[in-house]
């Protein structure tokens, strides 16, 4: 977990690169270019890899993975490896011992907290506050906003869903998830700070009647970006949360093999709404 001091840290040594710029989007094989950081595609041997930094002497290198040919996967990579070299420590702590090489894997999906800190950087430097804030605010709500974002900003859904959700002024959640089990989760602000409510966690199961868990049975559905919109109740993805009926939007990754779920409403969620039915543990829900 990343302690919210660090989090801030990282958020403004990523605004600091981007501090300049004036518009979207931002362009991190030019800042790294810039930095006299090489970048070129690569083919990993090792399934989960996205990138790589390279570390000779005193010169830098990124490598990319050239299984997802994506512009927003690539510059994520591209932004996830920056981090690594811009965030205070990491070069120190990843070539300590006398590595060359440190491969990552990007995504929000890596359980280390040394690649988590640098999805933080990434989505900050691809998407500063300062630039997409009015962008969010005309983009309306759910998978629609999401995609609107990834055009304007040339980044990932995963990357983009969960940076608005820190925006989103109303209940929203991002879920990452694969072969019924959650990779990645994030809340809004309304929902993260609400008392009693359990988050997602890395290895928990996602709903076994939702519409998510219905969609990742096809294959082809998630390899082919096939979409799917539903509702379920907020209850059955998280223990403790009111039972409201939320929006359930779906959409496959393609080859990285998993599915963005994007469960969102319009409605505020007041104290009178916590009508919760009797607590279940999710196991049971299976």
């Amino acid at each position: 977990m990343i302690s919210k001091i660090r989090k801030l840290s990282i958020e403004q040594w990523a605004d600091e690169v981007t501090s300049e710029f004036a518009q979207l989007p931002i362009n991190p094989i030019a800042i790294a270019k810039s930095r006299d950081i090489a970048v070129q595609p690569w083919t990993p041997k090792q399934k989960g890899v996205s990138g790589y930094l390279m570390k000779v002497g005193d010169s830098f290198g990124i490598g990319y993975s050239d299984f997802v040919q994506n512009p927003g996967f690539i510059n994520f990579t591209v932004g996830h490896e920056l981090g690594h070299y811009f965030i205070q420590g990491h070069p120190e702590q990843l070539f300590s011992t006398g590595a060359t090489v440190h491969y990552s894997e990007s995504g929000f999906v890596s359980g280390l907290d040394v690649e988590k800190e640098a999805d933080l950087f990434a989505a900050t430097l691809l998407m500063p506050s300062k630039l997409l804030r009015n962008a969010v605010n005309t983009s309306g709500s759910g998978l629609s906003a999401v995609e609107k974002l990834s055009q304007l900003c040339v980044t990932s859904l995963s990357a983009t869903a969960i940076r608005l959700a820190d925006f989103s002024e109303n209940p929203m959640a991002v879920i990452v998830s694969g072969d019924g089990i959650v990779s990645f989760a994030c809340l809004s602000p309304s929902l993260r700070e609400r008392q009693g409510l359990t988050w997602l966690k890395r290895g928990d199961p996602v709903p076994m009647d939702s519409a998510t868990a219905r969609f990742q049975k096809n294959s082809s559905s998630i390899s082919n970006l096939g979409r799917q919109q539903s509702t379920s109740m907020l209850d059955d993805w998280f223990d403790g949360a009111p039972r409201i009926e939320m929006n359930e939007d779906v959409i496959g990754l393609g080859n990285y093999g998993k599915t963005l779920t994007v469960l969102f409403t319009d409605e505020e969620i007041d104290e009178e709404d916590e009508d919760v039915e009797e607590w279940k543990p999710r196991f049971q829900r299976r």
